[in-house]
């Protein structure tokens, strides 16, 4: 990625606001007939300019106070005040043109040259605003038909560098007025020598202080100009010709290209120092003069997060693990043919770089080649495609130990697991109807009651105890119910507990529980899906995916798998809670919608925060969410939605309520395109929605792609450049295996991705992919 973007240069903005004050002005002192002569005696000296300059600090001082309070009121726009070294430093890059560090000294002479002025090695022009377009608003359409301020062309549109002012000088609307009227009648009184232009001149005038009059408007003088400099004079004349055509753009401004004017421009235009632009002004009115101005800025860009860039193809960051929201959850919502894979392969890459821990829980093997790209080697450790016939086994029963390892720690978040798990098999699948209370209160008790007959007569943490299991607690809830239906021959003081027992069993088909359960015990059609003697050691890797494609078609055991998955996941975070992790369900989402796991899941969403983790959904389309009964906690606990280009309207008009997007934000979706070189999407954390850009380098283009022939390419070319190395040999306590007294050695292949990757990007420019 940096060898990609190393030379393309990237259009940073800041925006200046300075108040200019005129010297205020102070009541002259009333004189008698003895000082008169004294005063009339200092007539002939030169006026001191600075004679009143405290008082007018003061009311500068006070009215700063009073605009920048309004402008922060809006909640929109931040300012912050500039201190005399800041001042000094942006005069320094003012006067210099450079503005990518602060000059101590002036290093260019500035001098004027036939045309334009120089500045050191830049050739400087000038183009001013000399007649307002036919319409003037606030905001209008941009070329992406999203909404923007009227002056769109003339900011972050055109990317090379230059300097937009706006300047407003507040005018005695009395004293215009007056001034205008003279005018009008001067060209009036022209009669037979009036030229066309003297009479449109007049009615001008006529109509424009009649609207002033009538609706008690403000007179304003209205400047407007772009500073643009280059050393190569046909790019500077290209950079000309892009800005007068953004001024005609917008509604028909007119503009002109300074000559002589260019030198005073260069000094009026300091900051701070517009009263001293010479002759381009324009008389108008302070509501229509703010529809010039712009608060708009380039993005900002993050210290840490993923590479996206902007709509002008700026490289920056965006932190996607956002701590400052309510959540670091996400959901994204991309069509086929979108590109879902091809971005959120991107994103995973880079949070692959950065150490983050990754779990993928996907159907069809969309994140295959990304997998085994990045992991190599432990690929067949890392990538996993449920099957039936020979499935990962798990033990969701084996929960943690105390610090001394004699008993198991159950607590009430592994209650809750266990229920939706207990509820999912027993109650048929996900769409089922969920466990009523008195169910619910029986398997509580079931559950405390057989982790405390482990701890106590399973001999936990000795050589010979018990392990959790399915089995083992389907034989333990056997043995508790035959005891509890028992009458003994001897009374053992829990009658009252058996006849308690018959009475809850009312409300709980036992029968039925044991029968449905049986399959997942010894014997059964899934026995070894939940009585490994230990669960799938995963802590050493950091990228792990799960494909469910091939389980995806077994009503029951989908989604079990599912939930074990997503709960093994959530121990693997819990042992690290200092790491930032991620769980993305590509397409496998609504496999935990529905029934019995909604509060479970609801739950995980709400938490999973606590661990440091984020969960996201990545789904075709709205609709099935919306349809899920817990659709809408989903996404009120998703503070990130992520919204890929939809060529369908319909579908993309389904998105705005239930997402909470404003017209605007749809009018930002609306605008999402893709070319071969990039895509666009939409990306709303907490209230601000931007479009960002994916722009990946080639050789990142090699890992991402899911066409099957570059695929095939990219997987050939990285056996070929496969290295084996020789290494010494390591048992499980982590010394060197030794035999005979010598170190054992074993050889490994270690896999050369950046040689294959260059080779491939090499192979693609020359049209060899498949040969």
């Amino acid at each position: 990625m940096n060898k990609h973007f190393f030379e393309r240069l990237v259009l940073f903005q800041k925006s200046y606001l300075f108040l200019s004050f005129a010297p205020a002005e102070v009541k002259p002192i009333k004189t008698n007939a003895l000082n008169a002569l004294v005063s009339r005696m200092g007539e002939t000296l030169v006026k001191n300019p600075f004679e009143n300059l405290l008082h007018t600090l003061e009311i500068a001082e006070a009215v700063a106070q009073e605009f920048s309070t309004a402008l922060s009121g809006t909640g929109e726009v931040e300012i912050m005040r500039m201190g005399s070294e800041e001042i000094s430093d942006l005069y320094h890059q003012y006067f210099n043109l450079n503005f990518d560090i602060v000059p101590r000294r002036q290093e260019r002479e500035i001098m004027n040259e036939v045309g334009t002025l120089a500045v050191g090695e830049n050739k400087v022009n000038f183009i001013s605003m000399i007649g307002q377009g036919s319409e003037q608003h606030p905001a209008v359409r941009n070329s992406y038909g999203v909404t923007a301020p009227m002056l769109y062309p003339l900011t972050n549109a055109l990317q090379f560098p230059h300097i937009l002012t706006q300047a407003f000088v507040v005018q005695d609307t009395r004293a215009a007025l007056s001034t205008l009227d003279t005018d009008r009648k001067l060209n009036n009184s022209l009669s037979r020598l009036a030229t066309q232009d003297n009479q449109l001149r007049a009615i001008e005038i006529e109509e424009f202080t009649a609207e002033v009059r009538a609706e008690n408007k403000q007179i304003i003088g209205l400047h407007l100009s772009v500073l643009l400099w280059e050393t190569n004079d046909n790019i500077r004349k290209e950079n000309i010709e892009k800005t007068m055509a953004a001024f005609r753009y917008i509604f028909g401004t007119e503009s002109v290209v300074e000559s002589h004017l260019s030198l005073p421009l260069f000094f009026g235009l300091l900051p701070g120092n517009t009263y001293q632009v010479p002759d381009r002004w324009l008389t108008t009115t302070s509501d229509r003069g703010v529809c010039y101005m712009q608060w708009t800025a380039t993005y900002k860009n993050d210290h840490v997060g993923e590479y996206f860039c902007d709509r002008n193809r700026n490289l920056l960051q965006v932190n996607l693990f956002n701590t400052d929201l309510d959540n670091q959850n996400a959901i994204v919502i991309g069509p086929s043919g979108s590109g879902k894979s091809y971005t959120f392969g991107y994103i995973v890459v880079q949070r692959h770089e950065r150490k983050a821990r990754q779990i993928l829980i996907d159907i069809g093997g969309t994140y295959r080649n990304v997998v085994q790209s990045l992991n190599g080697v432990d690929f067949d450790n890392t990538y996993f495609e449920y099957d039936p016939e020979n499935p990962i086994e798990f033990n969701p029963f084996l929960v943690p130990r105390s610090p001394d390892g004699r008993k198991w720690v159950y607590n009430d978040e592994k209650i809750n697991f266990h229920l939706a798990l207990l509820a999912v098999l027993w109650k048929g699948g996900a769409d089922s109807a969920p466990l009523n209370k008195s169910e619910r209160a029986i398997l509580s008790r079931f559950l405390i009651q057989y982790y405390k007959y482990l701890n106590e007569e399973g001999n936990a943490g000795q050589t010979d105890e018990e392990m959790p299991g399915m089995a083992s607690f389907v034989r333990f809830v056997r043995r508790f119910d035959r005891d509890m239906q028992a009458t003994p021959a001897i009374a053992d003081g829990r009658e009252e507990m058996r006849s308690q027992y018959k009475k809850d069993m009312n409300y709980f088909d036992i029968h039925q529980f044991f029968l449905v359960l049986a399959q997942f015990t010894e014997g059964g059609r899934y026995e070894k899906v939940l009585n490994a003697q230990q669960d799938v050691e995963l802590s050493e890797h950091r990228l792990i995916c799960f494909d469910l494609a091939k389980v995806k078609a077994d009503p029951d055991l989908y989604p079990v798998v599912a939930m074990l998955i997503t709960e093994l996941s959530l121990d693997l975070f819990r042992k690290f809670p200092d790491d930032i992790k991620y769980i993305a369900l590509d397409e496998a989402w609504a496999m935990l919608s529905g029934g019995v796991m909604e509060d479970f899941i609801v739950s995980m969403y709400r938490t999973i925060r606590k661990t440091n983790g984020s969960i996201t959904i990545i789904t075709q389309g709205i609709q099935e969410i919306v349809e899920s009964r817990i659709g809408y906690a989903l996404i009120n606990n998703s503070s990130t939605k992520i919204i890929l280009r939809h060529s369908n309207p319909d579908s993309l008009a389904k998105l705005q309520t239930p997402l909470g997007f404003t017209n605007h934000e749809m009018d930002l979706i609306k605008s999402v395109r893709s070319t071969a070189d990039f895509r666009e999407f939409f990306i709303k954390q907490g209230t601000k929605g931007k479009v960002y850009i994916l722009e990946a380098a080639p050789e990142l283009g090699a890992i991402l792609s899911s066409k099957p022939l570059e695929r095939n390419h990219l997987n050939r070319l990285v056996k070929r450049y496969q290295q084996q190395h020789r290494r010494f040999a390591i048992d499980k306590n982590g010394k060197v295996k030794m035999e005979n007294g010598y170190p054992v050695f074993e050889t490994f292949t270690e896999q050369r991705l950046d040689y294959a990757v260059e080779q491939f990007t090499e192979d693609k420019r020359a049209g060899l992919l498949g040969k």
